[in-house]
Protein backbone atom coordinates (compact mmCIF):
# COMPACT_ATOMS: atom_id res chain seq x y z
CA UNK A 1 0.00 0.00 0.00
CA UNK A 2 1.27 3.35 -1.07
CA UNK A 3 1.40 6.36 1.29
CA UNK A 4 -1.25 8.13 -0.33
CA UNK A 5 -3.54 4.92 0.50
CA UNK A 6 -2.42 4.41 3.74
CA UNK A 7 -3.65 8.26 4.82
CA UNK A 8 -6.32 7.64 3.13
CA UNK A 9 -6.98 4.41 4.95
CA UNK A 10 -5.99 6.05 8.56
CA UNK A 11 -8.67 9.05 7.83
CA UNK A 12 -11.75 6.63 7.34
CA UNK A 13 -10.53 4.11 10.12
CA UNK A 14 -10.50 7.46 12.07
CA UNK A 15 -14.09 8.88 10.91
CA UNK A 16 -15.37 5.23 11.35
CA UNK A 17 -13.98 4.64 15.13
CA UNK A 18 -14.80 8.68 15.98
CA UNK A 19 -18.74 8.17 14.44
CA UNK A 20 -19.28 5.24 17.12
CA UNK A 21 -18.37 7.33 19.72
CA UNK A 22 -21.94 8.51 21.42
CA UNK A 23 -22.59 12.33 21.29
CA UNK A 24 -22.69 13.35 25.21
CA UNK A 25 -26.89 14.33 25.49
CA UNK A 26 -27.70 17.73 26.85
CA UNK A 27 -28.42 17.72 30.78
CA UNK A 28 -32.06 17.75 31.69
CA UNK A 29 -34.23 20.09 33.67
CA UNK A 30 -33.88 17.24 36.69
CA UNK A 31 -30.52 16.44 36.85
CA UNK A 32 -29.67 20.40 36.76
CA UNK A 33 -31.99 20.19 39.73
CA UNK A 34 -35.06 22.12 38.17
CA UNK A 35 -38.50 21.36 39.12
CA UNK A 36 -40.59 21.56 35.59
CA UNK A 37 -44.53 21.35 36.33
CA UNK A 38 -47.08 21.20 33.58
CA UNK A 39 -49.94 23.63 35.40
CA UNK A 40 -52.80 25.52 34.00
CA UNK A 41 -52.45 29.37 34.04
CA UNK A 42 -56.33 29.91 35.01
CA UNK A 43 -57.90 26.97 37.12
CA UNK A 44 -58.12 27.89 41.13
CA UNK A 45 -58.17 26.33 43.30
CA UNK A 46 -55.78 24.63 41.35
CA UNK A 47 -53.51 26.53 39.90
CA UNK A 48 -52.76 29.86 38.17
CA UNK A 49 -49.90 32.12 36.59
CA UNK A 50 -49.73 33.63 40.14
CA UNK A 51 -48.88 30.87 41.58
CA UNK A 52 -51.46 30.79 44.16
CA UNK A 53 -53.17 27.64 43.51
CA UNK A 54 -52.94 24.27 45.62
CA UNK A 55 -50.68 23.26 42.93
CA UNK A 56 -48.54 25.58 42.61
CA UNK A 57 -47.90 25.60 46.74
CA UNK A 58 -47.46 21.60 46.46
CA UNK A 59 -45.00 21.74 44.09
CA UNK A 60 -43.07 24.48 46.00
CA UNK A 61 -43.48 21.72 48.69
CA UNK A 62 -41.57 19.51 46.40
CA UNK A 63 -38.95 21.81 45.19
CA UNK A 64 -37.65 22.49 48.61
CA UNK A 65 -38.07 19.36 49.71
CA UNK A 66 -35.82 18.08 46.60
CA UNK A 67 -33.43 21.73 46.55
CA UNK A 68 -34.38 22.18 43.58
CA UNK A 69 -35.04 25.71 41.71
CA UNK A 70 -39.03 25.58 40.76
CA UNK A 71 -40.33 26.67 37.31
CA UNK A 72 -44.10 26.10 35.29
CA UNK A 73 -45.06 25.51 32.15
CA UNK A 74 -48.68 26.99 32.04
CA UNK A 75 -51.20 25.57 29.33
CA UNK A 76 -55.10 24.86 29.76
CA UNK A 77 -55.94 22.05 31.23
CA UNK A 78 -58.02 20.92 28.27
CA UNK A 79 -57.94 18.36 25.58
CA UNK A 80 -54.37 17.39 24.49
CA UNK A 81 -53.19 18.31 27.91
CA UNK A 82 -50.40 15.97 27.82
CA UNK A 83 -49.88 16.11 24.35
CA UNK A 84 -49.09 19.70 24.96
CA UNK A 85 -46.98 19.42 28.25
CA UNK A 86 -45.37 16.01 29.14
CA UNK A 87 -44.79 15.43 26.12
CA UNK A 88 -43.71 18.13 24.42
CA UNK A 89 -40.06 18.98 23.51
CA UNK A 90 -38.54 21.73 24.58
CA UNK A 91 -38.12 24.16 21.43
CA UNK A 92 -34.46 24.86 22.40
CA UNK A 93 -34.26 21.05 22.13
CA UNK A 94 -30.97 21.53 24.78
CA UNK A 95 -33.20 20.55 28.41
CA UNK A 96 -35.39 17.47 26.58
CA UNK A 97 -39.32 18.12 27.73
CA UNK A 98 -41.24 21.49 28.84
CA UNK A 99 -42.47 20.07 31.86
CA UNK A 100 -41.26 16.78 33.87
CA UNK A 101 -44.61 16.68 35.95
CA UNK A 102 -48.48 16.98 36.06
CA UNK A 103 -49.52 17.81 39.48
CA UNK A 104 -52.97 16.69 38.93
CA UNK A 105 -53.91 13.43 37.58
CA UNK A 106 -56.94 10.78 37.16
CA UNK A 107 -55.34 7.00 38.22
CA UNK A 108 -55.38 5.72 34.57
CA UNK A 109 -53.43 8.64 33.20
CA UNK A 110 -54.22 9.06 29.32
CA UNK A 111 -50.99 9.07 27.44
CA UNK A 112 -48.95 9.68 30.68
CA UNK A 113 -48.20 7.20 34.03
CA UNK A 114 -49.69 8.22 37.21
CA UNK A 115 -48.46 8.27 40.41
CA UNK A 116 -49.97 6.98 43.45
CA UNK A 117 -52.96 8.62 44.40
CA UNK A 118 -52.57 11.25 47.35
CA UNK A 119 -55.66 12.63 47.85
CA UNK A 120 -60.16 11.21 47.12
CA UNK A 121 -62.54 14.34 46.53
CA UNK A 122 -66.01 14.69 45.85
CA UNK A 123 -68.47 16.24 44.07
CA UNK A 124 -70.38 18.71 46.00
CA UNK A 125 -74.09 20.65 45.40
CA UNK A 126 -73.41 24.79 46.41
CA UNK A 127 -76.19 27.18 47.36
CA UNK A 128 -77.43 30.44 49.04
CA UNK A 129 -77.36 29.68 53.15
CA UNK A 130 -80.24 30.99 54.85
CA UNK A 131 -82.54 30.11 51.83
CA UNK A 132 -85.11 26.69 51.46
CA UNK A 133 -82.14 24.76 51.21
CA UNK A 134 -80.32 24.89 54.65
CA UNK A 135 -81.94 21.83 55.78
CA UNK A 136 -80.48 19.90 52.81
CA UNK A 137 -77.41 17.82 53.01
CA UNK A 138 -76.98 15.65 50.73
CA UNK A 139 -78.99 15.75 46.90
CA UNK A 140 -81.84 13.48 47.90
CA UNK A 141 -83.23 16.17 50.60
CA UNK A 142 -83.72 18.25 48.06
CA UNK A 143 -86.59 15.76 47.06
CA UNK A 144 -88.14 16.25 50.39
CA UNK A 145 -88.58 19.97 49.84
CA UNK A 146 -92.39 21.24 48.90
CA UNK A 147 -93.45 20.55 45.65
CA UNK A 148 -93.92 24.06 44.62
CA UNK A 149 -90.51 25.13 46.14
CA UNK A 150 -88.91 22.30 44.39
CA UNK A 151 -90.74 22.93 41.09
CA UNK A 152 -88.56 26.73 41.14
CA UNK A 153 -85.34 25.59 41.23
CA UNK A 154 -82.64 26.33 38.70
CA UNK A 155 -79.83 23.18 38.69
CA UNK A 156 -76.52 24.22 37.30
CA UNK A 157 -74.63 21.09 35.97
CA UNK A 158 -71.99 20.59 33.54
CA UNK A 159 -73.18 17.80 30.98
CA UNK A 160 -71.78 14.58 31.63
CA UNK A 161 -71.51 14.69 35.45
CA UNK A 162 -72.69 13.33 38.67
CA UNK A 163 -74.45 16.54 38.58
CA UNK A 164 -76.16 16.02 35.74
CA UNK A 165 -77.06 12.53 35.98
CA UNK A 166 -78.99 13.19 39.26
CA UNK A 167 -80.93 16.05 37.69
CA UNK A 168 -81.57 13.55 34.82
CA UNK A 169 -82.51 10.79 37.62
CA UNK A 170 -84.97 12.70 38.80
CA UNK A 171 -86.97 14.09 36.25
CA UNK A 172 -85.81 18.02 36.86
CA UNK A 173 -84.74 18.03 33.30
CA UNK A 174 -86.58 21.20 32.57
CA UNK A 175 -84.94 23.10 35.16
CA UNK A 176 -81.15 22.31 34.18
CA UNK A 177 -79.20 25.61 33.57
CA UNK A 178 -76.11 23.74 31.72
CA UNK A 179 -72.46 25.04 32.38
CA UNK A 180 -69.32 23.57 29.78
CA UNK A 181 -66.26 22.86 32.28
CA UNK A 182 -63.75 23.18 28.71
CA UNK A 183 -64.67 27.09 27.37
CA UNK A 184 -62.15 28.04 24.21
CA UNK A 185 -61.53 31.44 26.43
CA UNK A 186 -58.39 31.27 28.28
CA UNK A 187 -60.07 33.34 30.92
CA UNK A 188 -63.01 31.04 31.72
CA UNK A 189 -62.56 29.10 34.32
CA UNK A 190 -65.38 26.06 35.96
CA UNK A 191 -65.53 28.16 39.54
CA UNK A 192 -67.46 30.41 37.64
CA UNK A 193 -71.00 28.64 38.05
CA UNK A 194 -70.33 29.28 42.16
CA UNK A 195 -68.79 33.06 42.11
CA UNK A 196 -70.68 34.24 38.87
CA UNK A 197 -73.83 32.29 37.95
CA UNK A 198 -74.97 31.08 41.95
CA UNK A 199 -74.16 34.42 43.70
CA UNK A 200 -75.88 36.73 40.98
CA UNK A 201 -79.19 34.12 41.49
CA UNK A 202 -78.95 32.96 37.95
CA UNK A 203 -79.00 29.57 39.11
CA UNK A 204 -80.24 27.94 42.74
CA UNK A 205 -77.85 24.88 43.65
CA UNK A 206 -74.67 24.99 41.78
CA UNK A 207 -73.51 20.91 40.77
CA UNK A 208 -69.81 21.08 40.95
CA UNK A 209 -66.18 19.10 41.68
CA UNK A 210 -65.95 19.64 45.21
CA UNK A 211 -62.79 21.49 45.18
CA UNK A 212 -64.26 23.90 42.89
CA UNK A 213 -67.26 24.73 45.04
CA UNK A 214 -65.99 24.35 48.11
CA UNK A 215 -63.02 26.69 47.27
CA UNK A 216 -65.68 29.65 45.37
CA UNK A 217 -67.97 29.37 48.50
CA UNK A 218 -65.23 30.02 50.59
CA UNK A 219 -63.98 33.44 48.29
CA UNK A 220 -67.94 34.65 48.37
CA UNK A 221 -67.96 37.46 50.16
CA UNK A 222 -71.44 39.09 49.65
CA UNK A 223 -73.36 35.97 49.53
CA UNK A 224 -72.75 33.46 52.15
CA UNK A 225 -72.55 29.70 50.17
CA UNK A 226 -73.20 26.33 51.63
CA UNK A 227 -71.31 22.69 50.09
CA UNK A 228 -72.76 19.37 50.53
CA UNK A 229 -70.98 16.05 49.04
CA UNK A 230 -72.94 14.37 46.60
CA UNK A 231 -73.54 10.85 47.66
CA UNK A 232 -72.08 7.62 45.31
CA UNK A 233 -75.73 5.99 44.19
CA UNK A 234 -75.75 2.45 41.73
CA UNK A 235 -73.83 3.19 38.70
CA UNK A 236 -73.37 7.07 39.40
CA UNK A 237 -69.79 7.69 40.92
CA UNK A 238 -69.65 10.67 42.62
CA UNK A 239 -66.06 10.20 44.50
CA UNK A 240 -62.74 10.40 42.55
CA UNK A 241 -59.08 10.19 43.15
CA UNK A 242 -56.24 12.40 42.23
CA UNK A 243 -52.37 11.36 41.19
CA UNK A 244 -49.93 13.14 40.04
CA UNK A 245 -48.58 12.46 36.33
CA UNK A 246 -44.92 11.43 34.71
CA UNK A 247 -43.70 10.30 31.13
CA UNK A 248 -43.46 6.33 30.18
CA UNK A 249 -40.13 5.04 30.97
CA UNK A 250 -38.90 6.88 34.03
CA UNK A 251 -39.34 4.90 36.65
CA UNK A 252 -36.83 6.38 39.09
CA UNK A 253 -38.84 10.21 38.51
CA UNK A 254 -41.92 8.65 39.09
CA UNK A 255 -40.63 6.58 42.52
CA UNK A 256 -39.08 9.81 43.29
CA UNK A 257 -42.26 12.11 43.00
CA UNK A 258 -44.19 8.90 45.03
CA UNK A 259 -41.39 9.11 47.48
CA UNK A 260 -42.03 12.48 48.74
CA UNK A 261 -45.75 12.32 48.28
CA UNK A 262 -45.66 9.54 50.80
CA UNK A 263 -42.82 11.27 53.29
CA UNK A 264 -44.66 15.07 53.56
CA UNK A 265 -48.33 13.65 53.10
CA UNK A 266 -48.87 15.82 56.39
CA UNK A 267 -48.19 19.04 54.88
CA UNK A 268 -49.55 17.80 51.42
CA UNK A 269 -52.57 17.79 53.62
CA UNK A 270 -52.38 20.61 55.34
CA UNK A 271 -52.20 22.75 51.86
CA UNK A 272 -55.33 20.53 50.57
CA UNK A 273 -57.30 21.51 53.97
CA UNK A 274 -56.37 25.58 53.53
CA UNK A 275 -57.91 25.29 50.22
CA UNK A 276 -61.27 23.69 51.68
CA UNK A 277 -60.81 20.67 49.47
CA UNK A 278 -63.53 18.18 50.31
CA UNK A 279 -61.68 15.41 51.62
CA UNK A 280 -63.63 11.56 51.52
CA UNK A 281 -61.97 9.21 54.01
CA UNK A 282 -61.96 5.78 54.13
CA UNK A 283 -65.01 5.33 56.17
CA UNK A 284 -67.04 7.14 53.02
CA UNK A 285 -67.76 10.21 55.48
CA UNK A 286 -66.70 13.70 53.53
CA UNK A 287 -65.01 16.69 55.62
CA UNK A 288 -65.72 19.89 54.36
CA UNK A 289 -64.12 22.82 55.73
CA UNK A 290 -64.02 21.35 59.40
CA UNK A 291 -67.81 19.52 58.93
CA UNK A 292 -68.23 15.72 58.53
CA UNK A 293 -70.98 14.45 56.52
CA UNK A 294 -71.72 10.65 57.48
CA UNK A 295 -73.03 9.39 54.08
CA UNK A 296 -75.30 6.56 54.54
CA UNK A 297 -74.35 4.82 51.12
CA UNK A 298 -71.66 3.42 50.98
CA UNK A 299 -68.89 4.60 49.17
CA UNK A 300 -66.68 3.40 46.24
CA UNK A 301 -63.86 5.48 45.08
CA UNK A 302 -61.54 5.35 42.06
Amino acid sequence: MNKVASRMASVVLAATVLGTVPVAEAATAQEKGILRVCADPNSMPFSNDKAEGLENRIARLMADDFGWKLEFYYFPQRMAFVRNTLRKKSETGEEGYVCDLATSSAPDAEGAVATKIYYTSTWTMVFRAGSALDGVRQPDDLLKLPKDTLSKLRFGVFPASPGGDWVFKNGFADQMVPFQQMLGDPNSYPGQIVDVALVKGDIDVAFVWGPIGSYHARQSRDVKLRVVPMVPEGEMVTDFSIAMAVRYREPEWKAKVEDFLARRKVDVDKVLSDYGVPMVGKDGAVTIGGERFERAKSVASR
